[in-house]
């Protein structure tokens, strides 16, 4: 367990003694506003940390410390603690003439990595008794071989600064594993990302009128497919496609196919609820695999798998029974037939 001074924010191990320790040198407690200013006694003798004797039992500062004097008039083994004397008996508050010398906080190398679970801390370290007569665990860290007292804190904080430690996290990063990467040091080499995983949503099949062929464009041959309509089941529903659609496809010299299809689901729902859908992506594969797919007598004798059709789907719509859909991504993974269009939709989580 570790403590927060509220003076200073400090943070420590929990140990009362060290605790008491650092109130004597806290200088955030010696320039707290509220904190009492020294009085002299009748013997003259005065506190260093600013706190005036007093001989009250009830009386409390506002930080809850009892205002006899220091928050700890000794430390463990007995030795009283060193006080000021000043000159003369006058009753006037005396100031300290000086102020014990602010620490320098400890600068730690960052890390740009999230900081360990608790099994990893665990799983780093190697716990052994350094001797017999040790009441306390050690334990070696196994990335760097250092020693050091059993605290799963301070574990924690090692393994924040461990060199080796934090390049082994780096390479487990699956962007730090490509050809290319980013220069050391640069935030977005050291970042964990979730990994967007695949759930299928739905099966639509969408029946096609035979293409009409508008030309050769810019960029290759432009076909036009309209949609005579289709049925959709899934997840969340089921229903029909409703004809009007179409498929604006352009194919260049290697028959590879870029298609973009805009189409109109309809719900089995009373009222029924409307969806429009969008999905665009290719066709890719060997020359002589597409042109059999592009045959209409062949088509439907060309297994899935000897050629690639992939797509994104973007749905959308109005109803609120459905509005789920209009945040959503989807990617598909298509089969053509002769006049027919079948594709899978997994959501992206």
């Amino acid at each position: 367990m570790s403590v927060q001074c509220i003076y200073c924010h400090q943070i420590r191990a929990k140990n009362t003694s060290r605790q008491k320790q650092h109130l004597l040198e806290c200088p955030g407690l010696q320039n707290h506003p509220n904190a009492p200013r020294p009085q002299s006694s009748g013997d003259g003798i005065s506190s260093t940390n600013g706190f005036a004797p007093s001989s009250s039992n009830n009386i409390h500062t506002n930080n809850a410390l009892s205002a006899h004097g220091t928050p700890m008039q000794s430390i463990p083994n007995g030795t009283a603690i060193a006080l000021n004397t000043p000159q003369g008996s006058s009753s006037t508050p005396v100031r300290p003439t000086s102020k014990p010398p602010q620490k320098t906080p400890k600068t730690t190398p960052g890390s740009t990595l999230p900081a360990p679970p608790l099994d990893d801390v665990h799983a780093a370290f190697v716990e052994f008794r350094a001797k017999e007569e040790d009441k306390c665990l050690s334990v070696q860290c196994i990335y760097c071989n250092q020693i050091r007292a059993k605290n799963t804190s301070r574990q924690r904080q090692h393994l924040l600064e461990c060199a080796t430690y934090q390049n082994v996290m780096k390479e487990s990063i699956p962007a730090n594993n490509l050809l290319h990467r980013f220069d050391e040091g640069d935030i977005a080499r050291s970042l964990q990302l979730p990994t967007p995983t695949l759930d299928l949503d739905f099966r639509i099949s969408i029946k096609l009128n035979p293409k009409i062929a508008v030309g050769s464009v810019l960029y290759g041959h432009r076909d036009w497919v309209s949609v005579v309509g289709g049925q959709w089941a899934g997840r969340w529903g089921k229903g029909l496609v409703i004809p009007g659609g179409q498929d604006n496809q352009l194919v260049v010299k290697d028959l590879t196919t870029r298609v973009d299809a805009t189409y109109l689901l309809q719900t089995n729902d009373d009222p029924p609820a409307y969806i429009t859908a969008r999905s665009r992506g290719w066709r890719t594969g060997q020359k002589e695999v597409l042109e059999r797919l592009n045959d209409p007598m062949e088509a439907n004798t060309v297994p899935a798998n000897q050629y690639r059709f992939r797509m994104t789907v973007e749905l959308e719509t109005g109803d609120e029974r459905y509005s789920f859909v209009n945040s959503c991504i989807w990617v598909g993974s298509a089969c053509r037939r002769s006049n027919e269009v079948i594709y899978d939709a997994y959501r992206v989580l």
